[in-house]
């Protein structure tokens, strides 16, 4: 059986933190340790979080990195390094996952594949709620079960669609995208050196990292109506809103990207 690594980008969120890995409980068997990539949370923050680690009935490595901007990129690249497993899955911060998500990721993994989900959005007050009463199995199943399954039915066949029309050579390869729900192979992301870190603020990591990916030969594979993932309602980032204005987009959008970058998991510019 191989060993799992959770990986879940994190940033002050410690409630919606706790959500997440109090979901993860019901996955206990399907995953060797959970690394929270931390992008510079205040001390009283790590404080809150070291309290609570005891609590959990499985391995998490806290892996911390200076607060020096908005840097995704950055710390997901932190949280492989830090990682010991042969499959990687990647959550963030505020995903609440159902039972059976993760085996899902396990059942489709392949090398040269990369498994992508997605998530239902759950409004402010039943956050709220979840928040205060804890992400139980029974609540998270009712939760996901009130939420309509159309939208998620369509990003599952848009995403099959790309998927064949790009093998096909009949789309281009940026259609394809996973966000920050997916899952791959440890050899496959280190065969194109995990994230480029020169992504900085908000935005174009998730579509960069896909493109490479697919440059690269690996096919994408959705789960998005199998892994049943919840996201948690928080006010949005102002840079969420406008990183299409910023600098990214044109570092993004900047032609014969390859399949490997240079200043990833190895730095090797020179």
């Amino acid at each position: 059986m191989i060993s799992v690594s959770i990986i879940i980008s994190f940033y002050e969120r410690i409630s919606h933190l706790k959500c997440c890995l109090d979901s993860l409980k019901s996955c206990i068997s399907d995953f060797s340790e959970v690394v929270i990539a931390d992008d510079g949370s205040s001390e009283a923050t790590i404080k809150q979080l070291e309290a609570i680690i005891p609590s959990y009935p499985f391995k998490i490595i806290h892996a911390w990195q200076p607060k020096n901007g908005f840097r995704l990129s950055a710390v997901r690249n932190n949280g492989i390094r830090r990682s010991s497993g042969s499959y990687l899955i990647f959550l963030d911060c505020d995903f609440a996952v159902l039972p059976g998500t993760i085996r899902s990721h396990l059942k489709h993994a392949r090398r040269g594949r990369f498994v992508a989900g997605l998530c239902k959005y759950l409004p402010e007050e039943p956050t709220r709620l979840l928040i205060e009463q804890g992400a139980t199995s029974e609540k998270l199943e009712t939760l996901y079960s009130s939420l309509p399954e159309r939208p998620i039915t369509r990003e599952h066949w848009k995403f099959f669609r790309y998927s064949l029309l790009i093998r096909m050579r009949l789309a281009n390869a940026r259609k394809q995208r996973c966000s920050s729900h997916y899952s791959i192979h440890r050899c496959d992301m280190e065969s194109i050196n995990g994230y480029d870190e020169n992504f900085v603020g908000w935005g174009g990591e998730d579509e960069d990292i896909s493109l490479r990916m697919v440059k690269a030969g690996y096919r994408g594979y959705s789960i998005i109506r199998e892994a049943r993932t919840l996201h948690l309602w928080h006010p949005k980032e102002m840079g969420d809103k406008h990183w299409r204005e910023g600098t990214n987009i044109e570092y993004l959008n900047r032609e014969n990207i390859p399949a490997f970058c240079e200043n990833g998991l190895v730095d090797i510019r020179r």
